[in-house]
Parts: structure tokens; C-alpha cells; sequence
């Protein structure tokens, strides 16, 4: 026969329940053939048997609350089982309720104790359980970033299509930007104040006027969000349209394409460009290509930047966060993360632009339309207000300020190189102030005083510029730029 070891042994393994009715079976009381309460029994649908389990299972809970009932009103019987020997020989009610009184506050207070025990033991408990969590993995970005952190779910096929790397940890994601896991860490996390800032920031002039801030990442940062372009962004396919920032494309070759003097030409800006581009179309952007969400927001965070505002606090400066995190000018990531976001708009315009005999280019933030036939079949005001909605559409903004329609009688340009002639050029107020800087330049060498470096730079960096654009066209100042350039090298 079974020891009492086993049969715990037994309940242990198999439940109460069916212990119970195994050993009743056994003993003749529950017919072997037949099934227990708690399977499914002869001619009973499915729904039948889900019902009635669920009601099992409630009068389980309900007897199990009338159990500890019957205890409860035991302990109270042996209590007063306890204080009638106790005050058998008095029928002093007060003293009665006194000690009633104690008995049940020392029981409360012991009870209290032991549950203000388990809480702290689950709160300690849960504690570790979180930090051992988030040395092995990032569970928190910054506020506002963090949402997506949960979604791990990765399109492994989709990553295959694409010919991009399977990254589906963040450990993996440290291995694949070749940085230790402490870095990935620091890279990935957004404060809103920092001592140390990850990029160098400065203002270029804009050739329009006004400047352009540019944030330039530092050594390290710079490095993944290189490795990053290099193993997944230019893994991707881009519209024709796209001059800016590709292998072989140019703004030469963005010019050329409109060829020479075409009847009618628009320029058009996007307004705010890179600061259009936030972190949360950086994000989608890389869940496009298969990343679950968590890797999606790691990789974003790494492509985005916030702007800063140094600020002095008990004699050591601090970085102030003045915007959310968008796209950084400076960024070796940022122009082809550009090009793809804007790959649908581009495919739409050209969808237009084909319908209508006109040819678009886009450089950057700058767009340019050309048309050579009839004037008079060509709605410009049309043209431009359907071109809007599909800008506005993809989430930018045409600058109605820069907006430059420019017709054959008058010069026309794309992005600094004039077209209107029967060859490509430069304004001729440029090939001005670069024959002034040779010329003062050569004077100040005759003279036996040094001449800068940076005009040294300066000259060689335009003569470069203009072989490149039409070397046989200025073929005179280019091999007057060069001799001087080799009397003071």
C-alpha cells in the first residue's frame, strides 16, 4: 500500500482533484469507465464542457472562501472557547471586552507585520528583478522615445529582401556598430541635460543669406551612424529624381538633366527640411525595412539629435535641450535617410511632372522643374498648387518665399550652376570676385608678404569647382588660378 509520502507525493504531481478521484476509482466508488467532473463527458459539445469548467472552476473559488470561513469561525470558537475558562468565574463584561479587545489588536498587529513583511520582500523582489533587467537590456530610451521599446517582433524576410543585416537584439546592434555595450548605451539614451555633448555645433552662411546650423557628430557617434549608412541605408533603392548626396550624382549632374535653356524654370525650397525630419519618421523609417520597433528606436536615437543651448550652472556648463529629437545637418547618416523619406514624394512628383512634359530634379532641399514647349498649354499656377498638396501630403512644406519661376530672358540657375546659355556655367558675379581674390592674391605675393593659407584654400577649392563645372569654358582663369597656385606651394 501507498505510504503517506507518496499519496503527498501524488497530489503534488497531479492535483487534488484528480488524486481524489483516481483513489475513488480505484476503490469502487466512481465508475473507471466513466469520466471525472472534470473532463469532458459523453455527448457533450465543446461549448458545453468550456461552460461547465468555468463553473467548476467558480465553485472551487467559492468553496475555497467558505473553507477559510469555517476556519476563521473556528479560531473565533477556540478564542471563546479559550476566554470563557479564562473569565469562568466572573461576569465582568467589561473586563471581558478588554481583553477580547488586546487579544484582537495583538492578532491585527501581528497580522499587519507579517503582510507589511511579504510586501517588502515582493517590492525587493521585484526591485532586483528590474535592475538584473536593465543591465542585460535597454528598457528606457527618454521620455517620449521609449513607446516602441516593447515591439520585438522582427520581419526577418523582409531584411533578407532588403539585403540588410539581422539585428534583432541590442547586443547585436552593439557587435554591428562595432561599439561596446556601455556606448550603445550612452548613444541610445536621450536627457534632456547633459555635460557632454555627442556633437560639435556651428553656423555656415547660406548662400541665399542667413546661416545654416550645422551639428557634426564626434569621433565615436560619427562612426556608427557612418556604419549604419554604409551597411543598410544605401541598401535601399532611390527615386531618379535624387541628385544629392549619391555615388555619381551631383549638382552638376542635377543641372545637366534640364539641359540649356529651357523656356521655363522653377525653383522651389522646402521649408525647415531637416528639422521636418523627427524621430518618430526616423523610427518608421527603419521599421520599413523589417527592424522591430525596439531596434527601430535604438537606431533612430543614434540618427537624431536634439538642439542644445550651453548653459553655465554652478561654474560647470551644461546642454539645455531647446527642440525635439530631429535630423542633424553634419550627419553622415542624415542625407540618404533624407533621400529615402523622400523617395514617395519624389515618385508621385515625377508621376506628375511625366503627365504634364516636365523634368524634375531634387537636390536636398532644393527642387527644380524645367519645360520646353508651348507656354501658353502650361498652367503654372496649376501646376504649383498640385505640387503643393503633394508636398504638404508627405509631411513638408514648400517655401513660398524661395519659390523662383524663371523664364528664358532671364538667368536661370539650379543650385548655383547657370543653364541658360548654350553651355553650363557659374554667375558671372562669382567668376567677378574669384578673378579679384587671384588678382589681390598675386599682388600681395609680388610684394614679398605671405598670402593666408585660407585664400590659398579658397582659390584652389574654386578653380577645382570650375574645372569640374565646364573646364574649357574657363579654361583662361583656371590656368591663371593654378599658376598661381604653384609659385606659392
Amino acid at each position: 500500500m501507498d505510504t503517506k509520502a507518496e499519496y503527498r507525493n501524488l497530489v503534488q504531481t497531479m492535483g487534488k482533484k484528480e488524486f481524489t478521484f483516481q483513489k475513488m476509482q480505484e476503490y469502487g466508488f466512481w465508475p473507471s469507465h466513466l469520466p471525472t467532473p472534470y473532463e469532458r463527458q459523453q455527448n457533450e459539445t465543446e461549448q458545453d464542457y468550456e461552460d461547465r469548467t468555468r463553473l467548476l472552476e467558480e465553485f472551487q473559488k467559492l468553496s475555497q472562501k467558505i473553507s477559510e470561513a469555517c476556519q476563521e469561525k473556528q479560531e473565533i470558537e477556540r478564542t471563546l472557547s479559550s476566554l470563557k475558562k479564562q473569565f469562568q468565574d466572573t461576569w465582568d463584561y467589561e473586563k471581558i471586552r478588554s481583553a477580547v479587545a488586546q487579544e484582537i489588536m495583538k492578532e491585527s498587529i501581528a497580522r499587519r507585520k507579517e503582510r507589511k513583511a511579504e510586501r517588502e520582500r515582493q517590492k525587493q523582489l521585484k526591485s532586483d528583478a528590474w535592475k538584473k533587467r536593465r543591465a542585460e537590456e535597454i528598457l528606457f530610451i527618454g521620455k517620449g522615445y521609449s513607446s516602441l521599446l516593447g515591439k520585438k517582433e522582427t520581419d526577418t524576410q523582409k531584411l533578407a529582401d532588403n539585403q540588410m543585416p539581422l539585428i534583432e537584439t541590442d547586443r547585436e546592434l552593439a557587435a554591428f556598430l562595432q561599439v561596446d555595450y556601455r556606448t550603445l548605451r550612452g548613444l541610445a539614451y536621450h536627457r534632456d541635460v547633459v555635460t557632454f555633448d555627442n556633437y560639435y555645433r556651428f553656423d555656415i552662411p547660406k548662400r541665399s543669406g542667413g546661416t545654416r546650423h550645422i551639428a557634426a557628430p564626434k569621433t565615436q557617434l560619427k562612426s556608427a551612424q557612418r556604419r549604419i549608412l554604409e551597411q543598410i541605408l544605401q541598401k535601399t533603392g532611390l527615386a531618379d529624381a535624387a541628385h544629392g548626396f549619391r555615388k555619381e550624382r551631383s549638382v552638376l549632374t542635377g543641372a545637366k538633366a534640364h539641359g540649356t535653356s529651357p523656356d521655363l524654370l522653377i525653383n522651389i525650397d522646402l521649408e525647415n527640411f531637416f528639422p521636418t525630419i523627427t524621430f518618430a519618421r526616423v523610427r518608421g523609417l527603419f521599421q520599413s525595412f523589417g527592424y522591430s520597433g525596439y531596434i527601430a528606436s535604438l537606431l533612430a536615437m543614434i540618427c537624431t539629435y536634439c538642439e542644445r543651448m550651453p548653459l553655465e550652472v554652478k561654474g560647470k556648463v551644461r546642454y539645455i535641450k531647446t527642440s525635439e529629437r530631429i535630423l542633424p545637418q553634419g550627419s553622415p547618416a542624415s542625407p540618404m535617410i533624407t533621400n529615402i523619406l523622400c523617395r514617395n514624394m519624389d515618385k508621385r512628383i515625377l508621376g506628375l511632372c511625366q503627365k504634364l512634359g516636365l523634368t524634375y530634379t531634387r537636390y536636398a532641399d532644393d527642387m527644380s522643374f524645367s519645360f520646353s514647349g508651348d507656354m501658353e498649354t502650361f498652367a503654372v499656377g496649376s501646376f504649383l498648387h498640385s505640387l503643393e498638396k503633394i508636398i504638404e501630403a508627405e509631411g513638408f512644406h514648400m517655401n513660398q518665399e524661395k519659390t523662383h519661376i524663371l523664364r528664358g530672358n532671364s538667368r536661370q540657375y539650379i543650385t548655383g550652376i547657370v543653364i541658360n546659355h548654350e553651355e553650363i556655367g557659374v554667375p558671372r558675379k562669382w567668376i567677378k570676385i574669384l578673378r579679384a581674390s587671384i588678382y589681390n592674391a598675386k599682388k600681395l605675393r609680388d610684394s614679398g608678404g605671405d598670402v593666408p593659407c585660407k585664400t590659398v584654400y579658397e582659390i584652389s577649392g574654386k578653380i577645382a569647382w570650375l574645372k569640374n563645372v565646364n573646364g574649357v569654358r574657363y579654361q583662361r582663369i583656371i590656368e591663371e588660378g593654378e599658376g598661381f597656385l604653384r609659385s606659392v606651394r
